[in-house]
């Protein structure tokens, strides 16, 4: 029994629907491993950087100065301190000018790490240090000198690399280092400017948490007390967004893995029935046949979880090499930590999707040799109650969130139904088409087998639907933000304006004939409570949408360009405030609610006159809180407006910054730019995983196709019986494949369609335009992918006639 057991698992773990069980095993190892080994090793470079990557034991950073006492408490506790700043200005080098982003530090910076500059020297006050892009853009060499505000520098040397920016893959501007005792003669930092200050401190352990304790308690909103292992930065903040978009990918494909490997396992548990039931008639016994499935599915795992190890090892190594320039210091090697989670991802599901359909070969009765329709009663409900609660376990572990997981699951079987639907109430029109016999065969075929027919249909259409809607979706992340912009989307964003520049600063743009904005004065404030109710605190992440952070409050008697009114009615009643659509729908707020800002420190209230919509796209100044006048206009502001210059205007902005030094002008087609190459590489990192996708896709379709193989071989050698030609017999199948694929692939259009129209708005804050290309491309696609597995399968038509020639 021994030896036939093992005769039996070799032959069957080669062939047949378990031979599709081992790739899509594999193919959802790779998905996972691929994706898990480049956040672990992405997440060991920040830890391992260590003191190195934020260049302290510790750091307070925000937009907030901080209180000299906590610097003097700290220096009494024995720790050392350096402060840094950084913000943003135009350096003006002849008649050449370049926005930059500038850093100050003292003499202690760094404490850890290395600060590279060429030549090497200490910064000191007088100089400054450009990076290689800043000379080159202001034709500079070391030794010249460079303005700033009111100040004029020295050029030192080139600033190569700052020990805590090791993950930066798109600064706004060039980098300049200069001196911190330098800052205050330059005169461009003023009430409300934008800088971000950092504190910098070293010292024992000890001191260092008790410290902090002392610390924490005090710092203020947006002020962060951060080691090594917390370091947030725009790299950090990219990488996890990607990550995400990856983890998305690679769960729809074990999604799709999963929905192949459950319909290889289906059919392979109704084709050996047979067999088992022989064996139970020469005295096998339910043990030695547990034992025998056992062994068979221990084979299978260990095949598909080392394909899908070596596959997604490798996988992974091209999504780094993709993610290219976003990456600038080396990585550690991965941890055996993805490979557990792949293996025990891959022992799950086999263990969720084997249970009932083993159980159902153990319980099939002996008397199946004589009778053939005698078989095991298992009820349905098991296997759905099964692959239901392991696909929510699943789904659970990559969302981190038992809700998210559920609405998931929920969508998931309602798009089913939904397909499933949509594929019947099509075909059921096809039947009344008239068409030839082998027209009329196919969909007589189609239709006996009701429910067979839809669980086909519907995998088929669930496997384009996922596919599909993974390029879409990346389509408009890379493309569509960019083509949707018109060709004279403001390109310059003028910001740190002062009260007294606003006429004249008008009145030159007004002169020179720009399409601008109208100038709106800008106000730091933070959102502390909602009808006297405390909002949430020390959330600065840049993921909370306008909640717990510094926002830009501005006031205006009209309604901006762009934005429209959905509740409510435009007014400047004293006391009132107008709210962007998103943040009151996360806020939960309504017309009449009292909302309480924190102005450094001073407290004002206003109260929701109306909620209105803001198109982010439209690359103009956009806010999420407008106030009435009376309001915010006591306090300190800046101004800040947008415009459009034309390419043989450019020299205007020379102009303007002699005009107004104080001014920041912020050139916002360099930014795009930017963005555009940081999408790109991230595309073609996720166009890895997408292949992935593509392959379990296939995958699904091979394993629909041949779990029908030997149905169709009983009835064309019936219709072979009964005299039907060759020619008849292989049209039928034609227009089997032809039905198929093009139900599937409108029930699919429809249903990415649907879902892109919520999908993007809501998680990704686009606009929906409908595909049109999707309704002729995916009903072609479906039926040609259909065609195309039927050969790879080895079910075609004229396979099949061979056959039916050999059985005579």
């Amino acid at each position: 029994m021994r030896s036939l057991g093992l005769g039996l698992i070799w032959r069957e773990a080669g062939r047949g629907p378990l031979r599709l069980f081992v790739l899509a095993l594999a193919l959802s190892v790779a998905s996972i491993l691929s994706v898990t080994l480049v956040a672990d090793r992405l997440n060991q470079a920040l830890s391992v950087s260590g003191r190195d990557y934020i260049a302290a034991d510790r750091v307070l950073s925000g937009s907030r100065d901080a209180d000299p006492a906590w610097l003097a408490e700290a220096r009494r506790q024995g720790l050392a301190v350096s402060r840094t700043q950084s913000f943003q200005s135009v350096l003006f080098a002849g008649d050449q000018l370049q926005l930059a982003s500038v850093r100050a530090v003292d003499d202690a910076f760094p404490f850890y790490g290395e600060l590279q500059v060429m030549p090497q020297q200490p910064v000191t006050a007088g100089s400054i240090w450009l990076s290689s892009r800043l000379l080159a853009l202001l034709q500079l060499n070391i030794g010249d000198s460079v303005e700033l505000g009111n100040t004029e520098l020295k050029v030192a040397g080139e600033l190569l690399k700052e020990p805590d920016q090791g993950f930066s893959p798109a600064l706004l501007a060039p980098r300049a280092l200069m001196h911190i005792d330098d800052v205050a003669a330059t005169g461009i930092q003023m009430a409300g400017s934008r800088v971000r200050y950092g504190y910098l401190f070293k010292g024992e352990p000890a001191r260092l948490v008790s410290y902090g304790a002392w610390l924490e308690p005090r710092l203020q909103q947006g002020q962060h007390w951060r080691g090594p292992n917390n370091a947030d930065t725009p790299v950090a903040r990219s990488l996890v967004r990607a990550e995400q978009f990856f983890r998305l990918a690679s769960l729809i494909g074990v999604l799709l893995g999963i929905l192949a490997m459950a319909i290889a396992l289906g059919y392979f548990s109704r084709r050996e029935q047979d067999r088992m039931a022989l064996l139970k008639t020469l005295g096998a016994s339910r043990r030695q046949l547990f034992s025998w499935l056992t062994r068979l599915l221990l084979s299978l795992l260990v095949m598909g979880s080392l394909l899908g190890a070596l596959a997604g090892y490798g996988l992974h190594k091209l999504i780094l090499l993709s993610l290219g320039e976003l990456l600038e210091v080396p990585l550690p090697a991965p941890s055996l930590m993805p490979f557990a989670v792949a293996i025990g991802l891959a022992l799950l599901t086999t263990l969720m999707l084997s249970i009932v359909p083993m159980l159902r070969l153990l319980k099939v009765p002996p008397l199946r040799v004589l009778r053939n329709e005698a078989e095991a009663r298992i009820s349905p409900v098991w296997s759905l109650g099964i692959l239901l609660g392991g696909t929510f376990i699943l789904s659970w572990l990559f969302a981190g969130s038992w809700q998210l997981a559920a609405g998931l699951l929920v969508g998931l079987v309602a798009l089913v139904g939904l397909l499933g639907g949509l594929c019947w109430l099509m075909l059921t029109l096809v039947r009344h088409g008239g068409g030839g016999i082998g027209f009329r065969l196919a969909v007589s075929r189609l239709q006996r087998a009701r429910l067979a027919t839809l669980v086909q249909f519907g995998g088929i259409a669930l496997a384009l639907f996922l596919g599909t809607l993974l390029w879409v979706v990346r389509g408009e992340l890379v493309d569509g933000f960019l083509a949707r912009l018109p060709a004279d989307t403001p390109n310059r964003f003028l910001i740190n304006i002062a009260s007294e520049q606003l006429d004249p600063l008008r009145a030159r743009l007004d002169q020179a004939g720009l399409d601008r904005s109208q100038f709106y004065p800008i106000v730091r404030g933070r959102l502390s409570a909602i009808n006297d109710k405390a909002t949430v605190s020390d959330v600065d992440n840049g993921n909370n949408g306008g909640v717990g952070r510094e926002l830009n409050l501005t006031y205006s008697e009209q309604l901006p360009e762009g934005n429209r009114l959905l509740q409510g009615g435009w007014s400047t009643a004293p006391n009132g405030v107008s709210v962007e659509s998103g943040l009151a729908e996360r806020l939960q707020l309504s017309i009449g609610d009292k909302l309480t800002l924190d102005l450094a420190g001073q407290t004002v209230s206003a109260k929701v006159r109306n909620i209105r919509e803001v198109d982010w796209d439209s690359m103009r100044p956009n806010f999420y809180l407008i106030f009435s006048p009376d309001v915010l206009a006591t306090y300190p502001a800046t101004w800040l407006a947008s415009f459009y210059l034309p390419p043989e205007q450019k020299a205007l902005e020379v102009a303007l910054i002699r005009a107004f030094p104080t001014m920041t002008l912020l050139d916002v087609e360099a930014l795009l730019q930017q963005l555009r190459e940081v999408l790109a590489q991230v595309s073609q990192a996720l166009l890895v995983i997408m292949a992935l996708v593509t392959g379990a896709s296939l995958l699904v379709l091979l394993a629909q196709l041949e779990t029908t193989l030997d149905s169709r071989k009983r009835e064309l050698v019936l219709l072979r019986t009964l005299g039907a030609s060759e020619k008849l017999m292989k049209a039928s199948l034609r227009w089997e494949w032809l039905a198929a694929g093009l139900v599937s692939g409108l029930a699919a259009a429809l249903a990415v369609e649907l879902c892109v129209a919520v999908l993007l708005p809501q998680w990704l804050g686009l606009a929906w335009q409908p595909h049109p290309g999707l309704w002729i491309g995916l009903p072609l696609l479906g039926a040609a992918l259909l065609l195309l597995t039927g050969r790879m399968g080895g079910i075609t038509s004229g396979t099949l006639m061979h056959r039916l020639r050999q059985w005579g």
